[in-house]
């Protein structure tokens, strides 16, 4: 290193110590080595100019575990449960709910296992469960009673924490309060003698690891219908009560009509069966049918998972648009998966403009293969797998039985389907699919094709490398200057001494070509000022 460098170091150094009482230490972000700070909110930000945020839905890789042996039935499912990497097997493992929807008591958890996430087997655990006249079957069960709601294993985690091997996987059971269940091996399980967690027909289970607690969100209701509410353990057996934390809101309730009517006027979307006329008509259920709210918002069913720096959620919000009939029970409708987020598990924000994060899926090309086209649950967690996030949900091609009813709420004749109704029929209602994002790329800021930039918060130099996950594309680029506590520009780490970065990629480096490095500012207080420009994308920064 030359002299002219040691001193432009030596410089930097002595302006940072000189000013070291500016900032209160309450004005300082926390930047762990390691710790990923994402640009989902402000709180990171104390400037933006001429950038903007953007939301980035996942690509669908289409279903990857389908209804495809005898004793799935016709649909497969997951509440947020993830595949699950087991070390000592090297294996994904994946539990989800085998629906053969003309005897019930059949209805219950079976487990597939993957080396890589997309092919999947199923096969027989010998768990000698009678399914369709044969125990030749990939089920799992945590006790023989066949009865509906005790074999329905809906949540399952991996916990690699847990000194007791026996407690590796953790699961709640039950289709009405859940039971937690414990197993070693995904296979065998075991009921812990606790009570009930209050929930209905769904939920999903969080292991916040850095925390090393468990969080359980819960179906309840709010006064715009179905809602989540969250129940926290720092054990896995003794859990707090229920609180409303999640449902949907006046804000909700306004898009809500305008959604259902640009999907009814688009025929690439598959419309629900059951559609009542537009309220701004003036409509009303005819006297006397007590007619379930329709043309509305409900938040459906919710996971979340920790992120970096923040929570994550996910919220399958769903819009009725008509009672089922004849039953009315229950409504007709469709639903997407909206992004949320928050930092402490008890407000949440919304991402995106409330826009969907993952949608359902079009149907110009025609309906089979198309499974998540009318109803999509929540994913849990994503694997991470190299440069990338994988989500997996449900995909259901409609809410009501596949062609089991005419417009009017009469039974269909099946004589009346078309040929390709008949081979939508045959693929299945439901199943499992894969939507592929990349990694941190929930919200980026952008360039425009002028130059853009933000400026951190001031916070504490750690670790001794400085990354950021930035697509510069083609013609874009990116460079970091860095400033002191008092906003002026360290010398030796300028805008212009920075090395440009261009490309895309999830992990860059950033450099300084005066010989400047990070490693020489561990424990001062500075901010990053990072500018963007031609269209270049950034989505975290972090040091190691």
């Amino acid at each position: 290193m030359s002299k002219n460098n040691l001193l432009v170091i030596g410089m930097a150094v002595f302006v940072l110590v000189s000013c070291s009482s500016v900032f209160f230490a309450d004005d300082l972000i926390d930047v762990k080595p390691g710790h990923k700070h994402l640009f989902l909110d402000d709180f990171a930000v104390q400037e933006i100019s001429g950038l903007t945020r953007t939301m980035h839905q996942p690509e669908k890789r289409g279903a990857v575990l389908k209804p495809d042996i005898l004793s799935d039935g016709c649909r497969v499912q997951v509440y947020g449960t993830s595949p699950m990497w087991d070390e000592k097997e090297t294996v994904y493992k994946l539990v989800y709910q085998a629906y053969p929807m003309d005897n019930f008591d059949e209805i219950g958890a079976a487990l597939a296992i993957s080396k890589d996430g997309i092919h999947w087997e199923k096969p027989n655990f010998g768990q000698e469960v009678l399914i369709r006249g044969s125990v030749e079957n990939n089920r799992i069960y945590v006790e023989k009673e066949r009865r509906w709601g005790a074999n329905a294993l809906m949540n399952v985690i991996y916990d690699p924490d847990d000194p007791d091997p026996s407690r590796r996987y953790k699961g709640l059971l039950g289709s009405v309060g859940r039971c937690p269940v414990v197993s070693a091996d995904a296979i065998t399980w075991r009921k812990l003698d606790v009570p009930l967690i209050p929930s209905s027909d769904t939920s999903s289970l969080m292991y916040d690891r850095p925390r090393k607690r468990y969080v359980m969100f819960g179906k309840t209701g709010n006064r715009f219908g179905r809602a989540a509410a969250i129940s926290i353990s720092e054990d896995f057996e003794n859990w707090s009560k229920p609180v409303l934390c999640f449902g949907a809101d006046e804000e909700d309730q306004k898009l809500a009509k305008e959604k259902i009517r640009k999907r009814l006027a688009d025929p690439g979307l598959a419309r629900p069966l059951f559609v009542e006329p537009d309220p701004a008509t003036g409509w009303k259920p005819p006297e006397g049918v007590d007619s379930l709210p329709t043309w509305r918002a409900e938040c459906y069913h919710f996971t979340a998972f920790p992120y970096a720096d923040v929570y994550v959620g996910l919220v399958m919000m769903y819009y009725p648009t008509a009672t089922k009939l004849p039953e009315q029970n229950n409504t007709d409708g469709f639903d997407e998966i909206q992004l949320v987020m928050n930092r402490d598990l008890k407000s949440w924000d919304h991402l995106g403009q409330r826009e969907a994060f993952i949608p359902t899926s079009r149907i110009d090309n025609g309906l089979v293969g198309v499974f998540d086209r009318q109803q999509i649950t929540a994913p849990g967690a994503p694997l991470v797998k190299g440069d990338e996030l994988w989500f997996y949900y449900t995909g259901m091609k409609t809410r009501i039985p596949m062609y089991s009813r005419n417009k009017d709420g009469s039974p269909r004749d099946p004589k009346t389907l078309t040929t390709e109704e008949k081979a939508d029929l045959k693929d299945g209602w439901s199943a499992i699919c894969l939507a592929v994002l990349r990694l941190d790329g929930f919200i980026s800021l952008d360039a425009r094709d002028a130059v853009g930039y933000v400026l951190t918060k001031p916070f504490k130099a750690t670790g001794a490398q400085l990354f950021v996950n930035i697509d510069a594309g083609k013609k874009g680029s990116a460079q970091v200057e860095l400033l002191d506590q008092d906003g002026q520009v360290l010398p030796g780490f300028a805008r212009d001494d920075a090395v440009t970065i261009k490309g895309d990629g999830v992990r860059q480096q950033v450099v300084w070509q005066t010989g400047s490095y990070w490693g020489l500012l561990n424990g001062e207080t500075i901010q990053l000022k990072i500018y963007l420009k031609n269209k270049a994308s950034l989505y975290a920064f972090w040091a190691e």
